[in-house]
């Protein structure tokens, strides 16, 4: 009789320490994130212009953040990399990376940007037709400022908002 008390005292704490260990995992996994987002509020020395309008194509941390942002889909470092091409005014020089994103993560404010750099570039000879579809794209994702835009441009004007997969379609 005593065994079994000992034994299944013994049991009791070890799914005890069981249960503690998982959440310290989900307490340091969450202090973590929360840290990177304090992190990403308050380190305004990481998105300074550079002196002399100089761009550093080789920075490291930009580097590894397009690197998490296209190949394991990581948002808050495509959003990061963004900020650092803007902040620079390099934002059309960031329409590669936004295009790498959108496709390969489906990612919606990848494809906003897209549409937001080639809005901004319209003597392009195709840039119109995939700056819709990718306004569109944006909007049928639930992106705020693709709603806004269908809005105005659509919308406000009586027209039918089309599908993406009108205006362009890759196969």
């Amino acid at each position: 009789m005593k065994n079994i008390i000992f034994l299944s005292f013994f049991l009791f704490l070890a799914c005890n320490k069981e249960a503690d260990k998982k959440n310290d995992l989900k307490d340091k996994q969450k202090l973590k994130l929360e840290n990177i987002l304090e992190k990403e509020d308050t380190n305004t020395e990481e998105y300074t212009q550079y002196k002399d309008n100089k761009f550093d194509f080789n920075d490291k941390q930009l580097y590894e953040n397009l690197k998490k942002a296209i190949y394991e889909g990581d948002t808050l470092a495509y959003k990061s990399a963004s900020k650092h091409y803007i902040i620079n005014g390099r934002y059309k020089e960031f329409l590669y990376y936004a295009i790498l994103m959108a496709e390969k993560n489906n990612y919606k404010e990848a494809y906003w940007d897209i549409s937001s750099i080639l809005a901004s570039e319209q003597h392009e000879l195709y840039a119109s037709q995939y700056e819709t579809y990718s306004l569109l794209k944006s909007y049928e994702m639930g992106d705020k400022g693709a709603k806004q835009s269908v809005k105005n441009i659509y919308t406000d004007k009586g027209k039918k908002i089309p599908k993406s997969s009108s205006i362009y379609c890759s196969k």
